[in-house]
């Protein structure tokens, strides 16, 4: 039986094979495990002339719990702690930054064969709330989303959505912003090797459309590739090469097809994991 996409998960599969991996910048991430289950992670981007980076030790208990802390080079620290054996699919979780003293929240995801809820509130006098739910059946999912302010006592964002999963495509329609924007999506596995898909984004209020095609392939030597291009005329390549267990570079290539003089942007991302 084909579980229930949570909200966010709606049109997920587009999203990964169309931005998936690509990257412009320069970025070098490196992660080893040690004897006692903790997981650390540092990484590093350069972005323009401005180098930034952060350090992560996640650790994963098999009681339940999971906690993780980040320190990002601008001093802020971020952390979370979940608990996922409270109730059976029910997970709970608090996290916040400092100094942002009004980043805290309580979140949940209750996963269920047939639904899922997820929502979380902030933990300020005057709190921000957000929930989304989904049901579905056969491969179909759908779903809403709503976020609300105490402070502005006014609904910040509402969304409605629909996905469906067969055994050689995934197709998804999603109302957003308000009503103000519909997108639509789909991926088709044309083989074991080979994907292709596209979006389309339709915003009301800018009266604009925007659409993305792409195409994913593994090669035989364990790398793949993707290319894109949008309906500006932006083309994406991305070569992206396993070289050694759990390691891999990539590298992205963007340019401009309607004007071939302008310069192209390269990035190249190093992901070393021990």
């Amino acid at each position: 039986m084909t579980e229930t996409l949570s909200f966010g998960a709606l049109g997920k599969a587009a999203k990964d094979l169309l931005s998936g991996g690509f990257q412009l910048n320069q970025k070098v991430t490196a992660t080893t495990k040690t004897d006692t289950g903790v997981d650390f992670t540092v990484s590093g981007v350069k972005k323009d002339d401005k180098l930034d980076g952060d350090i992560k030790a996640a650790y994963k208990a098999s009681c339940g719990y999971s906690a993780d802390i980040k320190v990002s080079a601008d001093s802020k620290v971020t952390s979370t702690i979940a608990y996922s054996k409270l109730f059976p699919g029910l997970k709970v979780s608090l996290n916040g930054s400092i100094p942002d003293k009004a980043s805290g929240k309580l979140s949940f995801n209750f996963t269920k064969p047939l639904y899922t809820l997820n929502g979380n509130v902030g933990l300020t006098s005057t709190p921000k709330a957000e929930c989304s739910m989904s049901v579905g059946h056969g491969g179909l999912s759908v779903g809403a989303e709503a976020g609300y302010c105490t402070k502005t006592t006014s609904v910040t964002k509402w969304s409605l959505g629909a996905a469906y999963v067969a055994s050689d495509y995934k197709c998804a329609l999603i109302v957003g912003d308000k009503g103000d924007s519909v997108k639509a999506s789909y991926v088709h596995t044309v083989s074991a090797d080979t994907s292709v898909g596209g979006e389309v984004v339709r915003k009301f209020g800018a009266d604009s459309t925007t659409f993305t095609v792409g195409a994913a392939h593994k090669l035989e030597n364990g790398a793949s590739t993707k290319a894109k291009i949008d309906n500006s005329g932006i083309a994406s390549l991305l070569y992206e090469q396993e070289f050694a267990p759990k390691s891999k570079t990539a590298v992205t290539l963007q340019f401009d097809t309607m004007n071939l003089n302008k310069s192209a942007k390269v990035g190249v991302a190093m992901d070393f994991r021990s």
